[in-house]
């Protein structure tokens, strides 16, 4: 549904599948998780991996046992509120460190 008209083409944009990518340079520092037994563990790995190569700052935190939005789902659960705490922490520093504040931009 995503992809509408490009379904089975090979024009998929990278944004829709960034496991198809091959140049990983001057991607911004990234903070990802997974669970375990996450359908995509395995594609994150090495996107993860893919990443590194690449010299990007990467922190990843992987969730024993953990499902695909098992941070939604469980998100009373303490390993629920782990992984949104480490979001929640991750996006304030980014936001922090990386984003141009509008005052900051030259025009």
């Amino acid at each position: 549904m995503y992809l509408g008209d490009l379904y089975g083409s090979n024009n998929i944009p990278k944004y829709a599948a960034p496991a198809r990518e091959t140049d990983y340079s001057n991607l911004p520092p990234t903070y990802t998780y997974v669970g375990t037994i996450e359908p995509f563990f395995d594609e994150t790995k090495n996107y993860v991996e893919e990443l590194k190569k690449a010299n990007v700052p990467i922190h990843l935190n992987i969730y024993e046992g953990c499902f695909h939005g098992f941070d939604i789902l469980g998100s009373k659960t303490n390993i629920g509120k782990e992984a949104r705490n480490a979001l929640i922490e991750n996006f304030q520093y980014a936001t922090n460190n990386y984003f141009k504040k509008q005052t900051d931009v030259k025009l």
